[in-house]
């Protein structure tokens, strides 16, 4: 199977994008620091991430020019 999207650079993303919400929800005060929520969500983002590259319809299809 072709995957259309970059699996790697989306898991990159998705792993940083958890992590700072994570910050971002003990800054605000919504969750305290020791709370497990903080350490899971980089690992959901990574999955997430690699998850949303894999289904991305991303990309230009090719079509033949010369048929009518």
């Amino acid at each position: 199977m072709k995957y259309r999207g970059r699996i790697g650079l989306a898991a990159f993303c998705g792993f940083f994008v958890g992590l700072f919400v994570g910050f971002d929800l003990v800054l605000f005060g919504a969750i305290q620091l020791d709370n497990i929520t903080v350490s899971v969500l980089p690992i959901i983002g990574l999955f997430g991430g690699a998850a949303l590259a894999m289904w991305a319809p991303l990309g230009r299809k090719r079509t033949d020019s010369t048929t009518p």
